[in-house]
């Protein structure tokens, strides 16, 4: 029979996965306070939760919210892990992470999930050099912009064409 600390620990990580269902899992051993204190303040930029988890009360909590159904429990949750919950940015997420694991060689990116699927290392850190949701929707206002900015230049340059005939033709009707 599960303690009550594990059984309130299990909910507190439903609720979070409910809330935040990609997640990227990193393993953090030899990391300091300060390093995991700066981090964790990169993150909330980013607008990520890390946080420390057990992982049998981890696996059970992920088990029962079906986020991730092919995540591979027994190899990937092993040793000290630190989840970064985020909900729809994660390559920002993913960037924090990246970035910050070539500053500290002891953060190791083992796996993650974005939409239900499941991604090893090598998944995250492709992630990571997808471009950021703003970057996404700035880059498509400018596709949108573009045809327009195109034609109110062409129509400009018609009118401007009708202007200057208009006036070469009222000249030569003045002499």
């Amino acid at each position: 029979m599960p303690s009550a600390e594990k059984t309130t620990l299990k909910e507190e990580y439903s609720a979070v996965l409910k809330n935040h269902p990609n997640f990227i899992v990193t393993q953090y051993q030899g990391l300091d306070v300060v390093a995991i204190s700066n981090l964790r303040k990169k993150l909330r930029e980013a607008g990520a939760k890390y946080t420390v988890v057990k992982n049998n009360v981890f696996s059970l909590a992920l088990k029962e919210s079906g986020v991730a159904k092919d995540f591979p429990y027994d190899s990937t949750l092993k040793g000290p892990n630190a989840i970064a919950f985020t909900g729809a940015d994660v390559p920002a997420v993913a960037k924090v992470l990246r970035d910050f694991a070539k500053e500290n060689e002891k953060l190791v990116l083992t796996a993650g999930v974005m939409e239900s699927t499941y991604f090893d290392a090598k998944g995250v850190k492709a992630i990571a050099d997808l471009p950021s949701k703003e970057q996404i929707l700035a880059q498509l206002a400018a596709m949108l912009n573009s045809p327009a900015t195109k034609i109110a230049g062409t129509l400009n340059n018609v009118i401007a064409s009708l202007a200057r005939g208009i006036k070469s033709v009222a000249e030569k009707n003045g002499k």
